[in-house]
């Protein structure tokens, strides 16, 4: 037990990270394959050279400096009540959370031609995690447990919220490279996937992650999710629980790379 309470201990610290480093560098490098030649040399140009992947996970790394950047902290998640039918940038605040909002926002700053360099890399940076942020389920809240974080499981005798199990747990637990990771994501993928995926707008693709969310709990929310939950109310995940829901981050995760090309393009044109 006294291993458990320590493992907890590291993970309260992440409580609004998304899909992590690998996942959110995935989400990079698929946009990076449907960008149009033009969109890529613009991008290019205004990042200096950097790539999707390079620069998907700096608004979490700027969660260090507080200083200059806690504004955007409350960017990165949205809550939409389970009993809410509709969901808008309109319906949001500080407590709930700016995804859409600030989407919506760095998206007309980066259509604006008016706009500098240094907003235009700001914007493109926050898009790419942001929208990346949109197609994790965990960070459309139901407004009842902060995203998954109250929520205490273990996977593979290892303690874990069921956030940070989403973000980093189970993609970690594959050993896999961010490259290797989105190349096995695109494996198989046909042109009605990607026409699929290209379908709807940010709110339908919020939505979609609203929709999938009850889903993702084990049976027993009530017992696990409540503070200071004993262990013996933990559930053990493991095999059977990656088996059934890495497909759905894997989708996830495509469905983000293409829905981030198709805005970039549509942005910058």
């Amino acid at each position: 037990m006294r291993k458990l309470i320590g493992v907890f201990c590291l993970f309260t610290a992440s409580t609004a990270f998304a899909w992590g480093p690998t996942g959110h560098r995935a989400v990079g490098e698929i946009a990076s394959r449907f960008l149009s030649i033009e969109t890529m040399s613009k991008v290019h140009q205004i990042l200096d050279g950097q790539s999707l992947a390079k620069v998907s996970t700096w608004p979490d790394e700027i969660k260090s400096d507080p200083t200059n950047y806690s504004h955007t902290y409350n960017w990165h998640y949205t809550t939409w009540q389970s009993t809410a039918h509709t969901h808008s940038h309109e319906h949001e605040n500080d407590e709930s959370g700016y995804l859409l909002k600030s989407v919506k926002e760095q998206v007309e700053i980066l259509k604006n031609s008016q706009a500098t360099k240094a907003q235009k890399a700001f914007a493109i940076k926050f898009i790419v995690h942001l929208i990346g942020d949109a197609h994790m389920p965990f960070h459309v809240g139901n407004g009842n447990d902060r995203g998954g974080n109250y929520c205490k499981v273990t996977f593979h005798s290892k303690a874990f919220n069921l956030h940070a199990l989403w973000d980093e747990g189970m993609i970690d637990f594959n050993g896999l490279s961010f490259t290797e990771f989105a190349k096995f994501i695109r494996e198989g993928k046909t042109l009605s996937d990607i026409q699929k995926a290209r379908q709807g707008e940010m709110l339908d693709w919020v939505k979609e992650s609203k929709d999938i969310l009850p889903s993702l709990y084990p049976e027993g929310a009530a017992e696990y999710c409540a503070q200071n939950a004993p262990a013996e109310k933990l559930p053990k995940l493991g095999y059977e629980y990656s088996y059934k829901f890495m497909p759905v981050i894997e989708q996830r995760i495509f469905e983000a790379g293409v829905r981030l090309a198709l805005v970039l393009n549509d942005s910058l044109k």
